[in-house]
């Protein structure tokens, strides 16, 4: 008996690793998106949807939704409320030197991260685009984070990577949206998308057939127009103007609500981090560069040294200091506002530093550059301000929407800006809508096409709503959705805590937190069979 027990044992883990590996294939595919890179690819001209994609909004997800729709319809139109986006301002190459910043974009000046997924996906989408990224003195390097929990240095699984680990890009939020502005309005790549300076104040339904929008209303410097529409794409970002157009003319409710569904008031739920941004963005000279005491390992990278605090019951923060585009240098302090007061030049930094709780401490070439910043302080550009809470307006339980709608970005999501997955979301968004076109055979759009669409961008983008909430659920501070508890996901937490600190020394877990932090995952990698076996050995022992 004992012995067909102990032969039974590896079959029955032999037979648990195939399935765990097989679900983890088709988990990465439905929620990342990774397989379907291979698939952008254009329309045939004679077969795109007739008429025009109207996109509300030209800022990241505008811009991405732009460029999928030009390989779908005839025509784009990107009504963008910025004037000055559309000139030689907003497509600069040199990016740091643009004079004007965007209003409506409240992070425009603070850190910005590329994860690698959105790099890959990037490089389909636009072929030159890393011949722009060179343009643009934004440099492509291997996605190194560098992060230090309280001071630990977390291990990065060159192992794995037997031959180097994926690239990304390290670049300003402004250079990025204005890379991609230069890319999704130049004519020669992109003939049939088009850009007017206006803002989008309502929808019309199509006479003939409510569920079906007809046109935009723009209000433009020269009056209020119409402008037909054969699809309407909400990308107004954390101002969600589309679900006002909605409820304005009666969309999203019904008489009665199958299971599963909402009425359009209360799709919308928040909960509030209470994060506030201290950004400082220096303009440095080659040599001040060269001069600054990096150890060997981290020169000529982008991030040189993140730091973030761990198990602190008021708040944590994230201590940055990365070199963006150009000749620029960037201090960045994120943190909850219970914490401490944020940091507002040079002097305000190295106290500030100084009071992390540290597990092992901040080297000494860290306050080595923050005194080497005094130098350059004329030229630093400061931003200190409150992130407001997220929001997700769960689209796919909506009824009786219009068919030729969807809503793209934090038009439909916000995340907590600390995990740098908004870009990310935003292109997985991208995504959703390009599966969803390129499965339509006619030139028309089919009547349960935002039904469609919503149910992918669900699969695409909700994990990453759930992953953040739960750890920010972590943190004492945080204000829950109504009716929630911070209690909630209390053992994930405390499993994700023990795999972050098994991955300071062991590979395998090195390989999930840093695949995470990337875009690279799937929900199941945390739980590979082997990791769950270390984990519940290392909680026996204490």
């Amino acid at each position: 008996m004992l012995s067909k027990i102990l032969l039974a044992l590896p079959v029955a883990y032999s037979a648990l690793l195939v399935s765990w590996h097989l679900l983890r294939h088709h988990l990465l595919a439905k929620h990342t998106g990774l397989p379907d890179l291979v698939r952008l690819k254009s329309r045939q001209p004679d077969k795109k949807i007739a008429g025009t994609a109207v996109i509300c909004g030209g800022s990241i997800a505008g811009l991405l939704t732009a460029r999928v729709c030009h390989d779908h319809f005839e025509r784009v139109l990107i009504v963008e409320a910025e004037e000055w986006v559309a000139s030689e301002e907003g497509r600069k190459i040199d990016g740091w030197n643009q004079k004007l910043t965007r209003s409506r974009v409240l992070q425009y000046a603070s850190l910005h991260a590329c994860q690698s997924f959105l790099f890959a996906g990037l490089k389909v989408l636009f072929p030159i685009f890393e011949d722009e990224c060179r343009r643009s003195d934004i440099r492509i390097l291997p996605s190194n984070p560098r992060f230090n929990a309280s001071g630990v240095l977390l291990r990065i699984p060159f192992t794995s990577y037997k031959s180097k680990l994926p690239e990304t890009i390290y670049v300003s939020r402004s250079g990025f949206e204005t890379l991609l502005r230069r890319l999704v309005l130049d004519k020669d790549s992109y003939p049939n998308i088009a850009q007017i300076t206006g803002t989008v104040t309502d929808v019309v339904p199509d006479s003939a057939d409510r569920l079906h929008l007809s046109a935009v209303v723009v209000k433009t410097v020269s009056g209020v127009q119409e402008f037909p529409a054969a699809l309407v794409a909400d990308c107004t970002g954390p101002a969600r103007a589309g679900i006002k157009w909605l409820g304005r003319h009666g969309y999203g409710v019904s008489d009665t609500y199958p299971a599963g569904k909402l009425p359009l008031e209360d799709l919308k739920i928040s909960f509030d981090q209470k994060l506030r941004y201290s950004s400082m963005m220096f303009r440095v000279s080659q040599d001040w560069l060269d001069r600054m005491p990096l150890p060997p390992d981290i020169q000529n990278t982008g991030p040189m040294y993140t730091f973030l605090e761990d198990g602190v019951e008021q708040g944590r923060v994230l201590f940055a200091l990365t070199r963006p585009d150009g000749p620029t240098f960037l201090v960045f302090v994120g943190q909850h506002e219970n914490c401490r007061a944020p940091p507002r030049n040079v002097a305000d930094l190295k106290p500030f530093v100084e009071s992390l709780n540290t597990v092992h401490p901040i080297p000494d070439w860290v306050f080595k550059v923050i005194n080497m910043l005094e130098e350059v302080e004329d030229s630093a550009a400061v931003a200190v301000v409150k992130i407001p809470g997220t929001s997700y307006v769960r689209y796919h339980q909506a009824t009786n929407l219009p068919s030729n709608w969807v809503a793209m970005g934090d038009s439909v999501m916000t995340l907590n800006p600390l995990f740098s997955e908004g870009c990310t979301k935003a292109f997985r968004g991208a995504l959703a809508l390009h599966n969803v076109l390129r499965a339509i055979a006619g030139t028309t759009l089919p009547s349960n096409f935002s039904t469609k669409f919503f149910a992918e961008h669900f699969d695409k983008t909700d994990l990453m709503w759930q992953n953040t909430r739960l750890i920010d659920y972590g943190v004492p501070t945080t204000e829950p959705i109504p009716g929630e508890s911070l209690s909630s996901g209390a053992f994930l937490r405390s499993y994700i805590s023990h795999l972050q600190h098994l991955a300071i020394t062991d590979e395998d877990a090195a390989l999930v937190v840093y695949n995470s932090a990337v875009g690279l995952g799937s929900p199941i990698d945390a739980f590979h069979p082997n990791l769950v076996m270390k984990i519940l050995w290392r909680a026996w022992l204490g």
